[in-house]
């Protein structure tokens, strides 16, 4: 029996990273009304993957996201990331896109993994919602 050799040796976040599809989630950037406007540089992507390293370094403020992003400077260039975030920068992108983005990134991906993932009722339940928002019947009917 072969082991699969996809992740062995990788932090946990590239793993995570692999994970995404680049493509789908700027399509879903692209498609959200208002995600991209008034960006300069920081599109959805890059947005996203900033968010997700806050969370997996369990930081709870800008200032600590920004500090971390810092010394981590030098892998930067792996995340997809080709300059130092400013805290007034993740600020604004995290008034000004709509969290209906980030809304559908979850959506698309619980789609795309969800048999993967361990059962559960509540798992089932959101499933359940999910699926039926996408074919149009209501929930409390």
């Amino acid at each position: 029996m072969s082991k699969d050799s996809n992740f062995t040796g990788q932090p946990v976040y590239s793993q995570v990273l692999k994970l995404l599809d680049r493509e789908k989630i700027m399509q879903i950037s692209r498609e959200t009304s208002g995600s991209e406007a008034y960006v300069k540089r920081l599109g959805g992507y890059q947005h996203l993957v900033i968010m997700l390293f806050g969370i997996l370094k369990h930081f709870d403020s800008l200032r600590e996201l920004e500090i971390g992003m810092k010394a981590e400077a030098h892998k930067l260039q792996h995340l997809g990331l080709n300059y130092l975030i400013r805290r007034s920068t993740l600020a604004e992108a995290n008034i000004r896109r709509p969290q209906e983005f980030f809304a559908k990134v979850y959506a698309y991906l619980l789609e795309k993994y969800a048999k993967f993932l361990a059962d559960s009722p509540l798992l089932r339940a959101i499933r359940d919602r999910h699926m039926n928002r996408r074919t149009g019947r209501s929930c409390c009917t």
